[in-house]
Order: structure tokens, then C-alpha cells, then sequence
């Protein structure tokens, strides 16, 4: 593939203003101002978000980068997520922060992340069971850690039946002995009406207990509440103040949200070197989208000498964790032999996870290479597909969707129209 099939860009685009508003930069497509973006900065790698990840937020504009109509059409390389129905509550009760935020296709979680987690390995049903009774047994007695252990069994399923009122029970006996991981994850419970009315007071009050006693994840959650004004009266200085304590603890979700604040000066003074060594924290310990933001403000090169190597080994690790931004830029790297070797077939590979995902530049950029052959094989009717998809988000891809229907017949037309109103994104 010569770079004549995909056009772009040589460079990623950086505005000229770029030395003082850098916070907005990350290719135009990582949102990291706090007020109006699209996901809650609390995903940290080791932790417990309380739901799925979907897509981020439709994207208010479409992209000025995207791909025009054409044989080959372009690879761009900036765009926002716009997977349906994101940006609202999830079906599982999740709530998207409007406060410190970041990136598109970051997690659109509940508040707050829990301590506990029941572990990504196959469960074994009996040791499941027989770990539950000891530990039961335990509680029992009153011991505090193995009260939060209980809750936790019941809130997860693991060992026993899925029980968010039981799991309420023994928080709240382990918090109430002053157990701050039990304390927070309670928070998390009040904070999402989760075995227990909702209760965002109570919430902050649980956070407020364990954020006291130096918990990470507990300092983070309460700077989330105070970024946001849920529970507790809205103030960016004191959000900042727990983010920054959390993030001096070592907590990745804290580090993350601490730069996203220094990135536009929310709360605290702006200051985007700092914001990019906190980001670089949160990424080497697993935190996808500061490892996303950190990709992107390397390969823009607005703060630092532009590195695109670094920049494609940061957005390889966050797009293998299922960033869609991220693997929406990584595609656009490969497409195009930034920072990497040009490889159309990992580009289209790239595009394809993230436009499944429903970001709609990455869609846009797929149905390119379907349309050119490139990376894939020729077909106008999977050109077609994404196409009508994007346009869904992006209005402005209207006379390449036009384009593509001249080359297929009404019944092929009719066809994917019906695919495509099935169409619904998933997690890659």
C-alpha cells in the first residue's frame, strides 16, 4: 500500500495556540477539558469499575479531518466515539461523569470504583463455596475485613447468590468498625442505589469516612462527587485536593484525574507538563486512558518533542485494553507508517475494533479501506455498511454514502439497510 491509497496528514494536527491550551490538543479527539466530555476518570487496571465499558458520547460535530468521498477516501485521524446511547445512564444504573473526564471511549461507569473484585479467572463453584463458609464464619465474629470480604461475595455473586441487600448488610458492619475499603465500596453502593435507595449524601459521607483514613480509591471517588456536585456542593478546588491525594497515594484513577484538572487548570492551577507526568503514572500502571492521553500528547508534540514511537507503544497498550479512541489513532498510525511500520492490514484490524465499538471517524476510516481494497478486501457493500452507520453520528458523510449506493444495485441497498437498523455496539 503506498500512502498516495490512504492519504493523511504527514503529522497529527496541532493548533497554532497549542503551547497554552495544550489540555485540548490530544489530536482533537481526547476531550481532556472538565465540563461537558464524556466519561468518569475512575478506571483504574487492578480495579473494579461498577459496569461495562460502552462507547463514549456522540460527538457533537463531526470531524473536520474526516475521510471525503473518493475511491480510497482518507484516513483521519481524529474523531470522537458516538456509540448509542452513551453519555446517559447505563441499563445497569451507570452514570457518566460530567466532571473530570477524558478521551473518548473511556469508561462510562458508575460513580466510583470498588475495592474488591472476584478476579477474571474461571470460578470453581466448590472452592467458590467452601472459601464463602470460612469466610462467613469469620464475619460472624465480628471481624471487620472478613465482614467487607462477605459483602463482597454477596455483591459479586461469588460463592453464593447475588445478594446487593446482604451485600449492603456486611459493608455496613465493616464499615461501621471503620474498615475503609468497606467504607468506600458502601460509598460506591449509595453513590449508584445499589441494595439500598440511592443516596448521594451518603455516598460522599462513606467516601468522606475512608478518604480520611488515606484511601486511594475513596479520595478519588470524593473528588468525583465534588467535581460534579452530586451529594455535596460543587467545588473544583476540593476535587482537585482529593485527586491530588489520591494520586500522591499511588492510585492510578487519582493520578489520571489530577491531570485531566491540571490540563485546563480546574480547580487548581494549569500546568500541562505536570498534568503529562501524571498521566505517565497512571499509564505505567495500566490506566487506559491516561495511557491513551499520553499516546496523543506525544504524537501531537504539543508539550514535548513530538515522538510517535512512543506515542504508537502508549496507544497500543490502551487500544489492547479496548480504548476505542485508541485504536481508532493506532489504526490511523499504521495506516500511514507513523511511528510504526506501514501496515494497511493491522490498520483495518485497528479500525474495525474501534468502529464496533461505534466510534465514528474509525467507521468512516474502515469504510475507506473497504471502498479502496486496501488492507481488506474490496467490498462496496461493507463500505457501504459502515458508511450508513457513521453517518448516523457524522451527517456530513452523506455524499460519500451516495457515492457508495451508485455502485450497488437496490436489492444490496435494501439489504444492508436492514443490517445496519440491527446494528448496536459492542465491547472489543
Amino acid at each position: 500500500m503506498s500512502k498516495s491509497e490512504i492519504t493523511a496528514a504527514p503529522t497529527l494536527p496541532v493548533p497554532s495556540n497549542a503551547g497554552r491550551r495544550w489540555g485540548q490538543l490530544c489530536v482533537l479527539a481526547a476531550a481532556l477539558t472538565l465540563g461537558s466530555v464524556v466519561s468518569v476518570p475512575a478506571v483504574a487496571k487492578g480495579k473494579t469499575s461498577t459496569a461495562a465499558k460502552p462507547a463514549s458520547k456522540p460527538a457533537s460535530k463531526s470531524a473536520a479531518a474526516a475521510a471525503k468521498p473518493g475511491k480510497g477516501g482518507k484516513a483521519a485521524a481524529t474523531g470522537k466515539a458516538t456509540g448509542k446511547g452513551a453519555g446517559k445512564k447505563t441499563a445497569r444504573g451507570g452514570h457518566v461523569a460530567r466532571g473530570a473526564a477524558v478521551g473518548a471511549a473511556a469508561a462510562a461507569a458508575p460513580m466510583g470504583l470498588e475495592h474488591w473484585s472476584p478476579g477474571n479467572a474461571k470460578s470453581d463453584q466448590v472452592e467458590d463455596a467452601r472459601e464463602f463458609e470460612s469466610i462467613r464464619a469469620t464475619a460472624q465474629t465480628g471481624d471487620a475485613k472478613a465482614q467487607y470480604l462477605l459483602g463482597s461475595r454477596y455483591r459479586f455473586g461469588k460463592g453464593v447468590k447475588l445478594d446487593l441487600a446482604q451485600a449492603v448488610q456486611w459493608y455496613r458492619k465493616s464499615a461501621d468498625q471503620g474498615y475503609a475499603p468497606a467504607q468506600s465500596d458502601l460509598g460506591v453502593m449509595y453513590a449508584n442505589g445499589r441494595g439500598v435507595s440511592q443516596d448521594e449524601q451518603q455516598a460522599v459521607r462513606w467516601y468522606g469516612k475512608a478518604a480520611e483514613q488515606g484511601d486511594g480509591i475513596a479520595q478519588n471517588n470524593l473528588g468525583l462527587m465534588y467535581a460534579e456536585g452530586r451529594g455535596v456542593a460543587k467545588d473544583d478546588a476540593q476535587a482537585a485536593q482529593w485527586f491530588q491525594r489520591s494520586a500522591q497515594s499511588g492510585e492510578a484513577a487519582g493520578q489520571y484525574s489530577l491531570g485531566v484538572m491540571l490540563s485546563s487548570g480546574r480547580g487548581i492551577k494549569e500546568d500541562g507538563r505536570a498534568s503529562l507526568q501524571w498521566f505517565e503514572k497512571a499509564a505505567e500502571q495500566g490506566h487506559a486512558d491516561a495511557q491513551y492521553n499520553t499516546g496523543m500528547i506525544y504524537a501531537v508534540g504539543a508539550l514535548v518533542p513530538q515522538d510517535l514511537q512512543r506515542a504508537a507503544k502508549w496507544l497500543d497498550k490502551s487500544a489492547n485494553q479496548g480504548n476505542a479512541a485508541a485504536q481508532s489513532s493506532l489504526g490511523f498510525l499504521y495506516a500511514n507508517g507513523q511511528g510504526v511500520s506501514q501496515d494497511a492490514k493491522t490498520a483495518a484490524r485497528w479500525f474495525e475494533r474501534a468502529s464496533k465499538q461505534g466510534y465514528t471517524l474509525a467507521q468512516s476510516n474502515l469504510a475507506a479501506m473497504y471502498a479502496g481494497g486496501q488492507g481488506v478486501d474490496k467490498d462496496m457493500t461493507k463500505a457501504y455498511y459502515w458508511l450508513l452507520i457513521a453517518r448516523q453520528q457524522d451527517p456530513a458523510l452523506q455524499s460519500r454514502v451516495e457515492t457508495a449506493e451508485q455502485e450497488l444495485s437496490a436489492a444490496e441497498r435494501v439489504r444492508i439497510q436492514r443490517q445496519v437498523s440491527a446494528w448496536k455496539p459492542v465491547r472489543e
